[in-house]
This record gives C-alpha cells, sequence and structure tokens, in this order.
C-alpha cells in the first residue's frame, strides 16, 4: 500500500514497517510504503498540542497498470508545499509520475490541494471513467444545494466536472481517481495511531 500523509498542524514522527522514522512539519506532504500486515505508526512529538493529519492508503493491486512497469515500489519522501502555492487554484499534490513535482506515488490518482478565500468558485474537470471525492479541511463549500462544512466530504462518480464555492475562508483536498477503493483518515486528537494493513 502506498500511504500519502499531510499534516495540517503540529509535528508528527511516521514509522513504517522496515523504513527510517520521517518527521512530518506542518504543511508537509509525504508519502511512504507499507507492507501487508504490518504496523504502522505515526507520534504526535507535542504532549500538550494537539496534531491535525489526514492520511490516504492506496492498495498496489488496486490501478494495476500504472504500477506493472518495472518501477520501484514509493520510498518515504516528503515535500512541503506552500500557502501561497496552493493559493485560489488547485496545486497538484501527488501524481503517478510526479509531474509537477509533485509526490510521485506511481498510482493512476491525482491529488490536489487549495486554500480559498469565500467567493472563490473551483471547478475541476474529470475524464470519462474516472471519479472524485471532494473533503473539506477547514471552512465551508457550496455544491450546487449541498454545502460541506469542516470535516465534510462528498464523492463524485459519472460527472463531467466537481465545481464548488468556498463560502468563507477555506482550505479542501480533491481526489481524482481511477476505480479504486480508497480510505481517507482525518485524525485530530490522538497522540499515537497505529494503522494495520492486510
Amino acid at each position: 500500500m502506498v500511504v500519502v500523509t499531510y499534516v495540517r498542524e503540529g509535528v508528527v514522527i511516521y514509522k513504517a514497517h522496515m523504513e527510517e522514522p520521517i518527521i512530518f512539519d506542518a504543511n508537509e506532504f509525504g508519502q511512504t510504503h507499507a507492507e501487508k500486515d504490518t504496523t504502522q505508526y505515526a507520534f504526535n512529538t507535542s504532549e500538550s498540542e494537539e496534531a491535525h493529519v489526514f492520511q490516504c492508503g492506496f492498495d498496489l493491486k488496486e490501478c494495476a497498470d500504472s504500477c506493472e512497469d518495472g518501477s520501484p515500489k514509493p520510498k518515504g519522501v516528503k515535500k512541503l508545499f506552500t500557502h501561497v502555492e496552493r493559493q485560489g487554484i488547485l496545486r497538484l499534490i501527488a501524481s503517478a509520475d510526479g509531474r509537477e513535482s509533485s509526490l510521485a506515488i506511481q498510482h493512476d490518482i491525482q491529488i490536489y490541494s487549495s486554500f480559498m478565500h469565500d467567493g472563490n468558485h473551483i471547478t475541476h474537470e474529470l475524464k470519462p471513467g474516472r471519479s472524485a471525492w471532494l473533503h473539506v479541511v477547514k471552512g465551508k463549500v457550496l455544491h450546487h444545494d449541498l454545502h460541506l462544512r469542516t470535516g465534510d466530504g462528498a464523492g463524485f462518480t459519472e460527472e463531467r466536472s466537481v465545481s464548488f464555492t468556498a463560502k468563507c475562508s477555506t482550505e479542501i483536498l480533491i481526489f481524482d481517481l481511477c476505480e479504486s477503493k480508497t480510505e481517507i483518515k482525518d485524525s485530530s486528537k490522538g497522540k499515537l495511531q497505529a494503522v494495520e494493513t492486510r
């Protein structure tokens, strides 16, 4: 499994099986590789302050076309995408080939991040056969008559695009997906988190 981590607030130490620990600072995105039947750990480095962390995992058996070219399995790596880079646009954070300086996760999946001002409108086009997941990290957006607030998410299938408007200062993530199963975890309180992959 390829695991993508986003630390929005705090400092987290992530330890995957057979890999060196990685320290993620606030606003950093990173990827690690989780072996089957192993346990991964994420530690909040602070004893008094919470860390706000997002994690999503992509099974290497899914979207096989992007993983069968003989490329090595992704190794632990992290990148910082600044607020300015993500302001008012969909900044590519992760992709199959690492284009536009994104994380190269070797999957037919794109992850985007954006900070939006009140009234900003964004449209993300979807190619035929693809779906999307919109997650509101913080703030509020309007999609047609659907109001999404902090922590809310919405899935889109058989749509030509994902279109939404910020109703206040807002941060969002968009996952442009092939036909795979994706799990997104949002952890804001735990001092220690263990994720077991099967």
